[in-house]
C-alpha cells in the first residue's frame, strides 16, 4: 500500500496522527507545504519501506529510523529538522540503502556505524550543523557508493581508513573545518570515482611524485574540487585524465605559466581563479574548454582567444593591458556571461559583440574602454540581465531605444563621460533593480518617471548635470512611485527648490521592513548551494558616501536604506515627514540652503547611523529627543545657525567638536563655549546636598506669584497700566535673581510675560 501526493504545492497543514498496525509501505509527500513537527505516531508504520518528506515545511526533532524495520529509503531533506542522529540502531535495518537528510539543521556527531552498514549505498548529509571528527570503524562497508557530508562543521584530520571505500563513486567533504595534510593517493582504490571534492577546508593536499603512479588514479570524469587546498602547483596526475568535465583549482598558491597540457584533459569547465598565475597561452581556440574562470591572478598581455561555444568567461582582476582583437568578440557569440573587469584594456568595444545573442551578464567595468556604448546592448539583447560598464571612458549619449522585452536588472554606467538625457524607454526595463549613472555628464531634469519601475531598489544619479526641482510632475501622480527604493543618491547636481512632503512619502520601503530574514537585494543569478558549479560568478557593487567616507558595498542587506541629496541648491525647510523614514540608515542633506529648525520628528529615525546636515542655514535648537537615537554613530551639524545647549546625554557625549563647529550660538560640550545659566538644563536637587531649600525665600516667591495673578485683570482692562506692570515685574525679577545667586541657587527658571 502506498500514498504518493508529492509535488502538490497546494497541500498544506500538519501531518495527521498515524494508526497503529497500518499497512502503508510507501509514503511520499515531497514538495508539499505540510508543516509542523513530524508526529511520534509515524513510528507505528512498521511496514514502511520508503519515506519521502523532502522539501516541506517541517521542523522539530528528527524521527528514529529504528522504528521501521523494513525501511529501505529515507528522505527528509529540505526541511528545518533539528536534533542529532542516534549513535546506533542502524545495523538491524537490513534493507536500508539510502539516507538523505541534507539541508536541515541537524547537529551533533555523524554516527560512525553508518559507514559500516552492510547495505547502505547512499548517504547524503550535506548542509547541516554536524560537528566533531569524521570517525570510521575498521569494518568499512563495501556497499557505499556516494557520501556527501559537505557544508557542515566537521573538524580534525581525515581518517586514514578513507582509502577502504573501494566502491565509492562520489565523495564530497567540502566546506568543513578539516585540518592536516592529505595524500591524494588514497583515491587510487576508488576505481569508479567520478566526483571528488575536498575544497574549502583547512587541508594541505599533496600528490606523490613519479610518473609510474599517475596512471593508477581513477578517471574522474565529472568533477574534481581542490579549491583552497594549499596547492603550490597543478597536480601532475591530471595529465592522465582525459574526460574530466569540471576542474576547480581556485584559491590556491599556484603561480607561473598555466601548463599547456591542462587543455587536453577533457571538455570541461576550468576554475583557476584566486591564484598567482602570470601567463597563459593566448590561443586556446583549438581547446575544448567551455567555462573558463581566470579571475584574480597576475596575468598580463593580450586576452586568450577562446574556442567557439565557450559559454562563460571571467578574466577579471588581472593585468591584461591591450586592445581586444575583433576575433575575440566574435568567438563569444554563445556566451551567457563575460567579465573582463578590473584590467587595463583599451580601445573600443566592437560591434561584433552584438552577435552574443545569449548574453546575460556583461561586465567590462574598471578598464579604459572608450568610444560609444554599442546601441545593440540595450536595443536587441532580450536576455541581458546585468550590464556593468562602470569606470571606463565611454562617451556620447546613452542609447535611446531600449527593447520592449528588456530583462535588465542591473545597469551600472558610473564613472564614464556619458552625455545627453536619460532614455525614457528605460521604463521598458520592468525588472530593473539597480540603476547607477553617477559621475557622468548627463544633463536632464529629475527623472520621476523612473518611479514606475516596480522593483527599483538603487538609484544613483550623483555628480552629473541634473537640474531643476524634484517635484514638478508629482501633482500628476495617481499611483505610488519608487515603492521598493532603498538607496537614493542625487548628490552633487544642480537640483533646486524645496523638498515636498509627498516626495518623501513615496519611499514606502524606507518606512516598513518587509517580514522575514534579511536578504540580498541583488541576487540576479542564484548561487547553487553546493557541488558542481557552486562558485558564484557575479556580484554587483554600489559606491556610496557611508558615514562620511566613500565605501563600496558589494552586497547590501535588505535593511540598508540610504538617501544622499547633498551638494545641491535645495532650499526651504526640511519636511517633518522625514521622520517617517524610520528605517533609514544614512541621511545626507549637507551643502544646500535649508532653513528653519531641525524637524523634531527626525528623532523618530531610531535606526539612523549617520546624519549630515552641515553647511546649511538651519536655526533653532537641537531637538533634545535626538539624544534617544542610540544607533547614531556619525553626526555633522556644523556650519549652520543653530543655538542653545548641545544635548548632554547618550550618543551626544560621543560626538567630537567638529560635529558642531560654525554654529556661533551653540554651547556646551564638546565645544569650549560654555552655556549661560539660562541655557542650563533643570536638575532636581540631590539628596544629601549641602545646599538646602530656603523656605523663607520660597514663601516670598509664592506671594509674588499670587500678586501677579491679582494684577493680571488690571493688565487686561487698563492698557496704559501694562507698561507699569512690565517695569515692576522686570525690576522684581532682577532682585530675585540677585538674591538667588547669593543664596547659592544655580538652577532656576526665568518666566517672562
Amino acid at each position: 500500500m502506498s500514498l504518493d501526493v508529492s509535488e502538490n504545492e497546494n497541500l498544506c497543514g500538519e501531518l495527521p496522527e498515524f494508526i497503529q498496525g497500518s499497512a502503508l509501505q510507501v509514503l511520499r509527500l515531497s514538495g508539499t507545504k505540510f508543516s509542523g513537527k513530524i508526529p511520534e505516531s509515524i513510528g507505528s508504520l512498521r511496514n514502511l519501506t520508503e519515506l519521502d518528506l523532502s522539501n516541506c515545511l517541517l521542523y522539530g526533532p528528527i524521527p528514529s529510523f529504528s522504528q521501521w524495520p523494513m525501511i529501505s529509503s529515507v528522505d527528509l531533506s529540505g526541511n528545518n529538522l533539528t536534533g542529532s542522529l542516534p549513535s546506533d540502531g542502524y545495523l538491524s535495518l537490513h534493507n536500508l540503502t539510502q539516507i538523505t537528510l541534507s539541508n536541515n539543521s541537524i547537529s551533533g556527531a555523524i554516527p560512525a556505524s553508518l559507514f559500516s552498514h552492510p547495505s547502505l549505498e547512499y548517504l547524503y548529509l550535506w548542509q547541516n550543523n554536524f560537528t566533531g571528527n569524521f570517525l570510521l570503524y575498521p569494518n568499512i562497508s563495501s556497499s557505499l557508493i556516494e557520501i556527501d557530508v559537505s557544508f557542515n562543521k566537521l573538524e580534525g584530520p581525515l581518517p586514514k581508513l578513507l582509502s577502504k571505500f573501494v566502491g565509492l563513486d562520489l565523495l564530497d567533504l567540502s566546506s568543513n573545518n578539516f585540518t592536516g595534510t592529505v595524500d591524494l593517493s588514497f583515491i587510487k582504490n576508488y576505481e569508479t570515482l567520478y566526483y571528488l571534492s575536498l575544497s574549502y577546508n583547512k587541508l594541505s593536499v599533496v600528490v606523490e611524485d613519479g610518473n609510474h603512479s599517475y596512471a593508477e588514479y581513477p578517471n574522474i570524469w565529472n568533477y574534481l574540487g581542490l579549491a583552497s587546498c594549499n596547492l603550490s602547483y597543478v597536480p601532475k596526475f591530471l595529465m592522465h585524465q582525459r574526460s574530466i568535465q569540471d576542474l576547480d583549482l581556485s584559491s590556491n598558491n599556484i603561480g607561473g605559466h598555466i601548463p599547456d597540457w591542462i587543455w587536453g584533459i577533457g571538455s570541461f569547465a576550468l576554475n583557476l581563479s584566486h591564484n598567482s598565475f602570470t601567463s597563459v597561452n593566448t590561443n586556446l581556440s583549438n581547446t575544448s574548454i567551455s567555462d573558463f574562470d581566470l579571475h584574480s591572478n597576475k596575468i598580463e598581455g593580450a586576452l586568450p582567444l577562446l574556442p567557439w561555444g565557450t559559454y562563460r568567461v571571467n578574466y577579471s582582476n588581472n593585468h591584461f593591458n591591450s586592445s581586444i582583437m575583433p576575433e575575440f568578440w566574435s568567438r563569444i557569440s554563445s556566451a551567457t556571461s563575460l567579465s573582463l573587469a578590473n584590467n587595463s584594456l583599451i580601445g573600443e568595444v566592437s560591434h561584433l559583440i552584438c552577435s552574443a545573442t545569449y548574453i546575460e551578464v556583461l561586465d567590462l567595468s574598471f578598464n579604459s574602454f572608450s568610444g560609444l556604448i554599442p546601441p545593440c546592448l540595450l536595443k536587441h539583447k532580450e536576455r541581458l540581465e546585468i550590464l556593468n560598464l562602470r569606470g571606463n571612458n565611454f562617451h556620447g549619449p546613452l542609447p535611446q531605444d531600449i527593447i520592449n522585452k528588456c530583462a535588465l536588472q542591473i545597469i551600472d554606467l558610473n564613472g564614464n563621460k556619458l552625455e545627453g538625457k536619460l532614455p525614457v524607454s528605460m521604463i521598458n526595463c520592468q525588472m530593473l533593480q539597480v540603476l547607477d549613472l553617477g559621475n557622468n555628464m548627463i544633463v536632464d531634469t529629475y527623472p520621476e518617471w523612473l518611479g514606475v519601475l516596480p522593483l527599483l531598489k538603487v538609484l544613483v544619479l550623483k555628480s552629473n548635470g541634473f537640474h531643476g526641482p524634484i517635484d514638478y510632475e508629482m501633482n500628476k501622480q495617481t499611483h505610488s512611485f519608487f515603492p521598493e527604493l532603498q538607496v537614493l543618491d542625487l548628490s552633487s547636481n544642480y537640483f533646486n527648490g524645496s523638498i515636498p512632503t509627498r516626495f518623501l512619502k513615496q519611499f514606502k520601503a524606507m518606512m516598513v521592513i518587509s517580514p522575514g530574514a534579511p536578504s540580498m537585494y541583488v541576487e540576479i543569478i542564484a548561487t547553487p548551494p553546493r557541488g558542481n558549479g557552486s562558485r558564484p560568478y557575479y556580484r554587483e557593487s554600489v559606491t556610496v558616501s557611508l558615514k562620511g567616507q566613500e565605501t563600496t558595498l558589494v552586497q547590501i542587506l535588505s535593511v540598508f536604506m540610504y538617501i544622499d541629496l547633498s551638494n545641491n541648491s535645495f532650499m526651504g525647510v526640511i519636511p517633518n515627514a522625514i521622520g517617517d523614514l524610520k528605517f533609514l540608515k544614512q541621511l545626507n542633506l549637507s551643502r544646500n540652503s535649508f532653513i528653519g529648525e531641525i524637524p523634531p520628528r527626525i528623532a523618530n529615525m531610531l535606526q539612523l547611523e549617520s546624519l549630515d546636515l552641515s553647511y546649511n542655514q538651519l536655526s533653532g535648537e537641537i531637538p533634545p529627543a535626538m539624544a534617544a537615537m542610540s544607533f547614531l554613530e556619525v553626526l555633522n551639524l556644523s556650519y549652520n545657525h543653530l543655538s542653545g545647549m548641545i544635548p548632554q546625554s547618550s550618543q551626544f557625549l560621543t560626538f567630537p567638536n567638529t560635529s558642531f563647529l560654525g554654529n556661533n550660538r551653540l554651547c556646551g560640550k564638546p565645544l569650549a563655549r560654555l552655556c549661560e545659566t539660562n541655557h542650563a538644563p533643570s536638575a532636581a536637587a540631590t539628596p544629601g546636598s549641602s545646599k538646602e531649600l530656603n523656605w523663607e525665600f520660597l514663601s516670598v516667591e509664592v506671594g509674588v506669584v499670587s500678586g501677579l495673578a491679582t494684577v493680571a485683570a488690571t493688565m487686561l482692562l487698563w492698557g496704559n497700566g501694562r507698561g507699569w506692570v512690565y517695569w515692576h515685574v522686570d525690576k522684581f525679577w532682577l532682585q530675585v535673581k540677585g538674591s538667588m545667586d547669593q543664596e547659592g541657587w544655580v538652577n532656576w527658571a526665568f518666566f517672562k510675560f
